[in-house]
């Protein structure tokens, strides 16, 4: 196996192990791991990316409801006496009013 630029990776047995990066590997590993040098790199390349603003949102379901229409949801559901009638009408009235 060809040595990787400054790996300091020493062979125990089947194993190949590198004190410096912590890393191990078995000998017959088509595709050892990347050396940590590498990976800081990458970590650091995505901390980068996750701390740009984000993109504006489409509008989705509302956290909270107006509390004209939580009142007026509950008196449908009690008023087509609950159940699954009840909460469909509730589910119609809160589409009719909150705006998605």
């Amino acid at each position: 196996m060809p040595k990787r630029h400054n790996c300091q990776a020493r062979q125990y047995s089947d194993q190949m192990i590198c004190a410096p990066c912590g890393l191990n590997w078995d000998m017959n590993d088509p595709e050892p791991p990347e050396c940590r040098k590498n990976i800081k790199r990458a970590v650091a390349k995505v901390a980068k990316i996750e701390a740009a603003p984000l993109p504006i949102k489409p509008k989705g379901i509302p956290t909270e409801l107006p509390a004209d229409v939580d009142a007026e949801m509950v008196k449908t559901y009690q008023a087509n006496r609950g159940g699954l009638s009840g909460m469909r009408a509730a589910y119609r009235l809160f589409l009719d009013r909150v705006e998605l």
